[in-house]
C-alpha cells in the first residue's frame, strides 16, 4: 500500500507539470479570441417613395440552426457549411438583418412608426420572414468570396394575423479580397441591398393601401 502510493505521486507532479507545456503549446488552450465585427449596411433610396401611415413591427427573421448564430458563415462546395476561425458577429444572424431592416425603414422615411418586433408592442403589420443564405462562398482555394444574402419577407396583417403579400430576395456582392475587413464589406453591401429591396416591396405594397382605404 505505502509503495504504490510513492510512485503514484511523482506520476501525478510530471502528468502536472506537462500541462502547462502542452498549453504553451495550443494543444490544451481555450478557444481562440475571436475578432468582433459589426455590419453596417448602406441604403440609397430612389426618390418619391410612397409615406405609409401604417404602424409596422419588423420581427427578427428564421434561420436554419447552422446560420443562426454569430458565427460568420462561409462555403467551399454547394454542400458544405463552416465558419471562419478568428471572426464573428456581434450578434446572431437573425438580429443582425432584424437591425438592418429597422435601419432602412427609418432612413427611407416612409413609414411613421416602425420598431423590432420585441416587448409585445402593437401595429397594423407585423414584417416577419426567413434567411436563406448568409454565407461567403468560396469557388477557389485562395480568392475572393461571393457573400451571398438570401431573404424572404411576408407582410402579416394585424390583429388577425394574415399573411397579405410575401417575396424573396436575393444579393451577392464579390469581396475585394480574401481578407476578414474586405469579406465583411461585401456583406454590408449585400444586406443593405436586400434590406433596401424588402423596405421598398413593404411601403409600395397594395395591401398597405388598401388598409389605408378602408380605415378612412
Amino acid at each position: 500500500m505505502t509503495a504504490s502510493r510513492r510512485t503514484f505521486r511523482p506520476r501525478l507532479i510530471a502528468l502536472a507539470g506537462l500541462i502547462p507545456l502542452l498549453a504553451g503549446c495550443g494543444l490544451l488552450s481555450d478557444n481562440p479570441q475571436r475578432q468582433l465585427y459589426r455590419t453596417t449596411p448602406a441604403f440609397a433610396f430612389p426618390a418619391g417613395l410612397p409615406h405609409v401611415g401604417a404602424q409596422l413591427l419588423v420581427a427578427a427573421p428564421t434561420a436554419p440552426a447552422g446560420l443562426d448564430t454569430r458565427r460568420i458563415a462561409l462555403s467551399r462546395t454547394p454542400v458544405s457549411l463552416d465558419y471562419y476561425a478568428a471572426a464573428e458577429w456581434t450578434d446572431r444572424a437573425p438580429f443582425l438583418v432584424q437591425d438592418a431592416l429597422v435601419e432602412g425603414f427609418e432612413k427611407s422615411a416612409a413609414m411613421p412608426a416602425v420598431g423590432p418586433d420585441r416587448g409585445g408592442l402593437r401595429a397594423d403589420y407585423v414584417l416577419d420572414g426567413a434567411i436563406e443564405d448568409f454565407a461567403a462562398s468560396y469557388d477557389s482555394p485562395d480568392g475572393a468570396p461571393l457573400v451571398r444574402v438570401s431573404l424572404t419577407a411576408k407582410l402579416v396583417r394585424m390583429p388577425e394575423r394574415k399573411i397579405v403579400a410575401h417575396t424573396a430576395v436575393k444579393r451577392e456582392e464579390r469581396a475585394a479580397a480574401n481578407a476578414m475587413p474586405d469579406i465583411v464589406r461585401a456583406f454590408d453591401a449585400a444586406l443593405g441591398g436586400a434590406s433596401q429591396e424588402i423596405v421598398t416591396w413593404t411601403v409600395t405594397n397594395p395591401a398597405l393601401s388598401d388598409r389605408q382605404r378602408a380605415v378612412r
